[in-house]
């Protein structure tokens, strides 16, 4: 019993000295380790720590994690982000409708028109056809930016399905049959702007024929897709180039009309200019391209076969609808240069941010940052079509 007694009591006095020794340990590694907040041998030349980024100055490290695996996404974490989603998607959707009105309207005739369609062709058939898409299908994204720039493929692709499904409307609207054989569109310029466009698939040839005549050293970034790939640009040939030209002036239009959400988005006007300018220069871009693809396929069109060419020369809504096209988005590029300096010459007047262009780019500095950011104006297409 007294055996007993005595290992109970052994036992006792080495718990206490192993947790009084412990408890020491930690105090002294502590002491050793921190100093003013932050472990020692951190970098105090101005930078701040990644402790000081998480807590906020002044306040204790966090302790490593050694469990490297990021934390589940909680029911309640996907609850939050799809409210926050949901309502950054409402706030672009009134922003479009507010700056950019005749993008909304053709968003909303697309929308009013019937899941699908189908009309009578001039040899007695019947032609149908599916909506592609619902009208916001493309809206991607959850932050305001992404969103705002999400909405420019979204206005693009749309207006390729507006192109293809309001023909149906059109013609049943003017008592008109659809002729067979023949590639048609609609073209949307604004509500009281469009063309009806329907030429002979006989008279016109794929797009990938232009790999011919155009050298190495024009083949721009689109070049694979529109000339060389599967896209419409094949079946209808200068038709399809026409429908991406089409579609890449509405996006761009779009883009220019919202630079005001940018700003708000971003959360300063220097930092929206940014954005604005980083999010709209391949789509205005594009201009250089397709003017260039449609004007190398009526060249090769008319030596290859100059009466089709004729044909296609006096088919009025093909040429007013390329000749409106071509005028309106060269006017917008010429508009998005002249709001890029007027916006630098507002934020270099502050005094308190600094904006610049230097070999092509805007470079912009926010506030009391020393951190210039820039961004090409136009992307590589217009430094090699221009000429």
């Amino acid at each position: 019993m007294k055996l007993i007694l005595k290992l109970v009591i052994l036992g006792i006095v080495i718990l206490l000295v192993y947790n009084y020794s412990e408890s020491h340990d930690i105090r002294i590694r502590e002491k050793y380790f921190m100093k003013n907040g932050f472990p020692v041998g951190a970098n105090f030349n101005g930078r701040r720590t990644y402790n000081d980024r998480i807590n906020g100055p002044g306040e204790p490290p966090v302790r490593p994690v050694r469990n490297n695996n990021p934390p589940a996404f909680t029911a309640e974490f996907r609850k939050n982000m799809e409210m926050e989603r949901t309502a950054n998607v409402s706030w672009v959707k009134n922003a479009t409708m507010a700056y950019s009105p005749d993008s909304w309207y053709m968003l909303m005739e697309y929308d009013r028109l019937p899941s699908s369609a189908e009309t009578t062709a001039d040899d007695g058939s019947v032609v149908s056809s599916e909506k592609p898409s619902d009208t916001f299908h493309f809206l991607r994204g959850r932050t305001k930016i992404d969103l705002l720039a999400s909405m420019e493929k979204n206005i693009h692709e749309t207006a390729h399905g507006y192109f293809d499904q309001n023909v149906f409307r059109y013609l049943r609207e003017n008592n008109l049959k659809m002729i067979s054989g023949n590639a048609c569109g609609y073209i949307y310029i604004s509500p009281e702007k469009h063309f009806y466009i329907s030429f002979p698939l006989k008279a016109i040839f794929p797009s990938h024929e232009l790999a011919a005549v155009i050298p190495e050293d024009l083949r721009s970034y689109r070049f694979g897709t529109y000339i060389e790939g599967s896209t419409s640009t094949q079946r209808d040939g200068v038709i399809g180039l026409l429908n991406e030209l089409h579609a890449y002036y509405l996006g761009s239009r779009y883009c220019f009309d919202m630079l005001e959400p940018f700003k708000s988005a971003a959360g300063s006007d220097a930092a929206g200019l940014f954005e604005w300018v980083n999010h709209s220069q391949s789509t205005m871009s594009a201009f250089y391209e397709f003017d260039f693809f449609i004007r190398e396929y009526l060249l090769y069109m008319k030596k290859k076969n100059t009466a089709n060419y004729v044909m296609l020369k006096s088919d009025r809504s093909f040429t007013e609808a390329y000749l409106t096209l071509r005028y309106l988005y060269e006017e917008l590029i010429d508009k998005y240069q002249d709001r890029i300096k007027d916006e630098m010459r507002l934020l270099n007047s502050s005094g308190e941010q600094v904006a610049k262009i230097e070999n092509g780019w805007l470079w912009v500095k926010a506030g009391r940052s020393n951190v210039l950011s820039g961004t090409p104006i136009f992307s590589d297409e217009r430094k090699i079509l221009m000429p």
